[in-house]
């Protein structure tokens, strides 16, 4: 065997490094990197690549009837090149920190955020969330999707006995009343996939809603005798008020707070904590927990950004004002609502911050982009409205002075989805409850109620419809 001398040693690296990079060179200009090469380099062989593609390729009758296996449920329609896009730009970023759906006061670059999977809606008391509800109770039978919800009541106690989710399937939208624990909550709902929400509403508009609904006028009424409702007002709140021990906290003041669970929140604070502190610490507990805060008095605006975080579709959104008020607005005073601003001091900083917070999502979503959606939301719902009701007859009364147009033959007879956002919360519930104990939407237990059995065949047709993309 010839030695091989230094010189030529070197003389053989050369080469060697020169055919590898014409090979690397060839094998470039060759091979065109695509998408997919660069999908299958970080998650495996061409077969996985070859599954995942069919899963992108789903019908929209595949999403609708199992939708434990897609990774949008609330979508009924997918684009499947943005969907293997959002993919693999998720696996480019999986090493950086993850981003959260909701812009804080420094972050408000638009398009900067992801969508969710599941909802978990804070169902706050009169702020329009019944007929939210009737809104995500329609998305979810229309997608079979499974309710985190106690068996045939319409409030939610997490810490209760819970239907369970539909074999193989997992908990999608809680939106019920019931307080906010947090803790509970991230057990069934990870914050990880599902979006918090709630709603807040004007504390005076507010306030002077839950006197009325809730009794208290009337209250006051048989102690004092009718008079107009800013004195009706002054007295109730003169007769609430302890200075010894704030803040008031029952179903006219500080509804939300109590919805959102101020009380259990407090409890944990230091004694010492003045109430100022104690507020301002809750209302940044609330921001931290919740992603998104609608605003009633936005709401087609509200709806739309959600419509955006979650990857629903505008005719997700269509509600019927379900429950309208039929009693005169009194307007008070001045003074008066002033002296309500006062004692409703929780809900009013809730509303005064998360109002602000609210111009940080228009600029996420992208202020543009917003307008246009809701000029085409509004247009659309209008012409379902008026296709749903027949506004020429006399109005229906319902239960708490609410009511409405009566339903047209369209909303009677053509499209079940109008009589369903009519319906009460108790009807419906019960109705859900039976369908997510079926596991498979089709083998209902016996009707508990003529009402029940209604409903339930309500629901077999709105599904029918969506399944069939009918829905108009």
């Amino acid at each position: 065997m010839v030695p091989i001398k230094p010189k030529q040693l070197k003389y053989f690296g050369v080469t060697a490094l020169s055919l590898t990079l014409i090979f690397v060179l060839h094998y470039i200009t060759q091979t065109p990197v695509s998408s997919e090469t660069s999908f299958v380099s970080s998650h495996g062989s061409p077969e996985d690549l070859q599954a995942t593609s069919e899963d992108l390729a789903s019908t929209p009758e595949d999403i609708v009837s199992t939708p434990e296996d897609s990774d949008t449920p609330f979508s009924h329609e997918t684009n499947h090149e943005s969907s293997k896009g959002e993919v693999e730009e998720s696996q480019e970023t999986s090493d950086s920190k993850e981003e959260v759906a909701v812009p804080q006061d420094s972050v408000t670059e638009e398009g900067s955020f992801q969508t969710k999977q599941n909802l978990m809606f804070v169902k706050t008391h009169k702020c329009g969330t019944s007929t939210l509800v009737n809104v995500f109770y329609l998305l979810g039978v229309r997608r079979k999707l499974n309710f985190v919800i106690n068996p045939y009541t319409h409030k939610v106690n997490v810490n209760g006995r819970l239907l369970p989710p539909r074999p193989g399937g997992q908990y999608n939208i809680q939106c019920q009343h019931g307080t906010f624990r947090p803790g509970k909550e991230h057990e069934i709902l990870p914050k990880e996939t599902s979006l918090y929400v709630t709603i807040l509403r004007s504390p005076v508009s507010h306030f002077t809603s839950a006197f009325n609904f809730f009794g208290a006028a009337n209250m006051i009424k048989k102690k004092y005798g009718e008079q107009e409702l800013d004195v009706l007002v002054g007295k109730y709140l003169s007769e609430r008020v302890e200075p010894d021990k704030p803040p008031v906290i029952n179903m006219e003041v500080n509804s939300a707070a109590r919805d959102l669970g101020y009380k259990t929140f407090a409890q944990a604070l230091p004694s010492n904590m003045s109430l100022e502190d104690k507020i301002n610490s809750f209302v940044s507990h609330i921001d931290k927990e919740l992603d998104y805060v609608m605003i009633t008095e936005r709401m087609d605006e509200s709806l739309v950004i959600l419509k955006e975080y979650l990857g629903w579709e505008l005719s997700d959104l269509f509600y019927l004002n379900r429950m309208v008020s039929s009693k005169p607005k009194a307007v008070l005073s001045e003074q008066t609502q002033q002296r309500v601003l006062e004692i409703d001091a929780i809900d009013r900083q809730l509303y005064e911050h998360f109002n602000r917070t609210f111009e940080q999502h228009i600029e996420r979503v992208g202020r543009e982009k917003v307008q246009i959606l809701v000029g085409e939301f509004r247009r659309m719902r209008n012409e379902f409205e008026d296709k749903c009701f027949d506004k020429t007859r006399e109005v229906q009364r319902g239960p708490y002075g609410s009511a409405s147009w009566a339903l047209s033959d369209y909303g009677e007879n053509k499209n079940q989805a109008c009589s369903f956002l009519q319906e009460g919360d108790v009807l419906l519930t019960t109705a859900i409850t039976d369908l997510q104990i079926s596991y498979d939407y089709k083998n209902i237990n016996a009707c508990k109620s003529a009402g029940n059995c209604i409903m339930q065949a309500t629901i077999r047709k709105i599904q029918q419809d969506y399944d069939n993309n009918r829905i108009t």
